[in-house]
């Protein structure tokens, strides 16, 4: 893929960095008090109708999809 699109839209099992946060103060800070902030790598281990659940290094978390649309990643590029 290689562009930017929000961690919402995003399939179970990738990785990606984050490039952008969309929110408002609050929320940016919620988000980095997770370790959810510009240039952080995120898996996304589940993403059904309700929430997206994304891992951290170790941690897991699980954001509603509002939220998840407010962030915005790039995908990991695979290796050649």
């Amino acid at each position: 893929m290689g562009g930017v699109c929000p961690l919402a839209l995003l399939a179970a099992g990738t990785e990606a960095t984050i490039t952008e946060i969309r929110g408002g103060r609050g929320m940016r800070v919620r988000l980095s008090g997770m370790g959810l902030y510009p240039e952080t790598r995120v898996t996304i281990r589940s993403a059904n109708q309700g929430s997206v659940i994304v891992s951290v290094g170790d941690a897991r978390y699980a954001l509603s999809r509002g939220m998840a649309a407010k962030i915005l990643v790039r995908e990991a590029q695979e290796a050649v």
